[in-house]
């Protein structure tokens, strides 16, 4: 039992430090949102084949933040609290003042932190005005646990990018 309240505490402590450190800017979607957002994901490729109950799943666990130009979404180094989803404007993923790439709506930046518990491995920067579903690290959990084509798809998707960032890396490489 002891275990399990340990458990329950730090969730709320992750919870309540996500609330912190961005703001009272958050909030959860409702009514004719949730149908704008279900319909950019059914569009994007990493969640194409997902029926409607997986797509509720994402939405009803998913968080809302509006940023500016040049805020910092997420810094290199920082723990990971959240998953997102860009929902409209764009962002650049930077590393040592170099952008290493640009992501738009439907796309998505976090999942490596929350899935291995290692610190972010670049900075985050809305590169324009820019709203951004957030699933929290132990929402995205059990999402993807109780979700498993979730899974799928995602694991499909890291491939894709693993793929490209090889390529970049070598390309003379061949696809394996």
């Amino acid at each position: 039992m002891p275990g399990l309240r340990l458990h329950v505490l730090t969730q709320l402590l992750k919870a309540e430090h996500l609330s912190e450190s961005h703001g009272s800017g958050i909030m959860k979607l409702h009514g004719e949102e949730n149908g704008a957002v279900m319909a950019m994901l059914e569009k994007n490729p990493l969640w194409a084949g997902l029926d409607r109950k997986d797509l509720k799943a994402i939405v009803k666990v998913a968080m809302e933040r509006k940023f500016e130009t040049g805020d910092i979404i997420l810094g290199r180094g920082e723990g990971g609290v959240g998953f997102y989803l860009i929902r409209d404007g764009s962002v650049e993923i930077k590393s040592d003042g170099n952008i290493l790439a640009k992501l738009g709506p439907g796309q998505f930046f976090g999942e490596m932190a929350i899935l291995d518990n290692m610190p972010r491995s670049a900075d985050v920067v809305a590169a324009e005005p820019s709203r951004c579903l957030i699933v929290s690290e132990w929402s995205f959990k059990a999402l993807i646990s109780d979700n498993p084509r979730i899974a799928l798809n995602m694991l499909q998707e890291f491939a894709r990018r693993l793929r490209e960032a090889n390529k970049s890396q070598n390309p003379a490489a061949t696809p394996q």
